[in-house]
């Protein structure tokens, strides 16, 4: 399983450097799917937490935000 947590570490890393790509080379039209993708990973990231508190009272799931890069700190 850390292996797995690993990789979905780095692939929040290559989204992040997506967004600034598609931001810095003017490429709007990537925004909705680079939005579905981050929803996609949001819910891998809720599994692997899941996966990691078997036996724990179930965490509550967050809505699904985008926020653009600009706006990111």
């Amino acid at each position: 399983m850390d292996r797995v947590s690993q990789l979905a570490d780095e692939l929040t890393s290559v989204l992040d450097r997506l967004h600034e790509e598609a931001v810095g080379s003017d490429m709007r039209s990537l925004m909705a799917p680079l939005a579905w993708l981050d929803e996609a990973n949001s819910w891998l990231r809720y599994e692997l937490v899941q996966c990691h508190t078997e036996g724990r009272a179930p965490a509550q799931s967050v809505a699904f935000t985008y926020i653009p890069v600009s706006l990111r700190k």
